[in-house]
């Protein structure tokens, strides 16, 4: 059977027009799964490969297709729609769209006449199923489906338990790896990687247990060195940048994956996408991580003011993270903090909170957020029972776009406004602009950072 994965536009994951940082991993999943199993498989990147219509409609027609995937973020679900109805136009074959957003709102997904069949949760298991039984979809778990104007929705599947046996993933298919841009990356090429799935955290505002349970599972470390040895010798990489949401939640499978990682001396550098929980690290974790090359470390942090944290049951304490940045500048790492407004209970004092607070923990570099109310999180359902959202096009919910709601106490202009000004506090400090041109060691680094910085200068004056 003929597959063809499609990752729609991504421009509406940021707002703003800026490369995209990183490759489909869940595509490129489902592809190894689909040649695993003696599937031709085609994929298309909207964006990596620069497609507009009449070229997508050239690669469409000679691959002719049996089945096509299409991924969905809340952010990019209309554009998955779209190329959903592109397709419709040119072929009667069957879509199945899957990822976070079909996920959490599978009925709704499948109302849009574009749309066949969704896959709920990990589809990995769902997609062997599904291309074998194309013609009797009763009997796949883990989709909704249409038949006969109905929508039926079959049983759930489970969670895939053993991660060692999903293969890795078919990075093959990318067209052009090179022109991803991981933030702050040393060299490319860079590949992404997943160690783990899962997260314990109950933050509010996350969805990401919908798809990937509370529970975390994770890959045996002989099978995450078998992959990065994949990645150095076939697809000559010379970063990883780790996705995981808990990558140092078991110290002891940290320790041993950097004592295994060491004995093959691989010139490599290595960061983490995501960020790592301040209340997980120690300094035997963080010398681990500084042996094998580490650069870079983030934290969520994500506000000042200790009421907020627990509102949003980010489960961890100011001081925890004073002394996790602490740590983390002793051994000499570059750090990163994450913050965001407009969380629930906030006023402009806890707004301040925030900006001192970032202040005060002084990283190399703070990124501050605006809240997107996820549908599927605990914090859309909070705010969307009290009317306090008051824009549901989804493809405003990006990274860097502004509110898409207020709160009892403070508008949507004033959440805005209170980002700007902690730009402006944190980043024109004597000798910080200063600090970031010494910092730059190679030109790739220079080109993701001017990137970085053009794109910074217009959110502080625009």
């Amino acid at each position: 059977m003929r597959v063809l994965l499609i990752n729609p536009s991504q421009g509406n994951v940021y707002g703003v027009p800026i490369p995209q940082a990183y490759p489909p991993l869940g595509l490129l999943y489902i592809g190894a799964v689909l040649e695993e199993n003696k599937h031709e498989v085609r994929l298309i990147d909207m964006d990596n490969e620069s497609t507009d219509k009449d070229e997508f409609k050239k690669m469409f027609m000679d691959f002719n297709p049996d089945l096509v995937g299409i991924t969905g973020t809340t952010s990019t679900i209309n554009n998955a729609l779209k190329v959903a109805k592109n397709i419709k136009g040119m072929s009667k074959v069957p879509i199945v769209l899957g990822g976070i957003h079909a996920t959490i709102a599978p009925k709704k997904t499948l109302e849009s006449e574009y749309v066949d069949i969704v896959a709920v949760g990990e589809a990995e298991d769902t997609i062997r199923e599904l291309v074998e039984n194309l013609d009797d979809l009763e009997k796949v778990k883990g989709i909704w489906f249409k038949k006969e104007d109905k929508i039926i929705a079959n049983e759930p599947r489970g969670l895939i338990h053993d991660l060692d046996t999903i293969p890795f993933p078919a990075r093959h298919l990318l067209k052009n790896p090179e022109a991803y841009a991981p933030p702050d990356a040393l060299h490319k090429p860079v590949a992404s990687i997943m160690t783990t799935r899962g997260c314990f955290g109950q933050c509010t505002y996350c969805c990401t247990k919908q798809i990937f349970g509370l529970k975390i599972r994770a890959r045996s470390v002989e099978n995450i060195l078998e992959e990065i040895d994949r990645c150095i010798k076939e697809y000559g990489v010379k970063e990883i940048h780790f996705m995981d949401d808990n990558f140092v939640f078991n110290k002891k499978r940290v320790l041993e994956f950097c004592e295994e990682l060491k004995k093959r001396k691989y010139d490599i550098y290595f960061e983490f996408a995501n960020g790592l929980r301040a209340d997980n690290v120690d300094r035997d974790i963080l010398q681990a991580l500084k042996d094998i090359g580490v650069v870079n470390l983030g934290f969520g942090v994500e506000s000042g003011n200790q009421q907020i944290l627990d509102n949003i049951k980010k489960g961890i304490k100011k001081e925890r993270v004073v002394k996790a940045f602490k740590l983390a500048k002793e051994f000499g790492f570059q750090t990163w903090g994450f913050f965001m407004f407009g969380l629930p209970g906030e006023t402009k004092k806890t707004m301040q909170d925030t900006i001192d607070f970032a202040i005060e923990l002084d990283p190399d570099f703070a990124k501050f957020l605006i809240l997107k109310p996820y549908p599927g999180s605990e914090v859309f359902n909070q705010l969307n029972e009290k009317n306090l959202i008051f824009n549901y096009n989804y493809s405003n919910y990006g990274v860097y776009t502004g509110p898409v709601h207020r709160l009892p106490d403070v508008s949507a202009d004033t959440i805005q406004k209170y980002q700007q000004k902690a730009n402006r506090a944190f980043y024109l400090r004597p000798g910080k602009v200063l600090q970031h041109i010494k910092r730059i060691k190679t030109w790739d680094q220079f080109k993701s950072n001017f990137t970085a910085a053009t794109f910074l200068f217009r959110k502080l004056f625009k």
